[in-house]
């Protein structure tokens, strides 16, 4: 059994917690949605140009975080803030 965490969003799509939507093959979005509390998260992954990622943290509609980088550095941050929600933890686990 593979215990890895997913390093790309091909990967991160296999898991039904994660939404991923896109055309010809290609990605556009991966979200993962939290309502905790009276608050409403999203955490979302984009392509951008040139290749890189970019990685966003709303919460209520308020855009919380942005990191821009290589697409498996920011699954596994957006794991990391995930579990971090959902453990009641600060999203940046500080």
């Amino acid at each position: 059994m593979n215990h890895q965490r997913p390093a790309s969003i091909r990967e991160l799509a296999r898991s039904p917690a994660w939404t991923v939507t896109g055309s010809r093959g290609r990605w556009s979005t991966a979200e993962r949605v939290l309502s905790l509390g009276s608050h409403h998260w999203v955490v979302g992954l984009t392509p951008t140009a040139g290749g890189a990622t970019a990685l966003m943290l709303w919460c209520d509609d308020e855009v919380i975080a942005h990191r821009r980088g290589p697409e498996a550095a920011l699954c596994e941050t957006a794991l990391r803030w995930e579990a971090n929600l959902l453990a009641g933890r600060p999203w940046d686990g500080r």
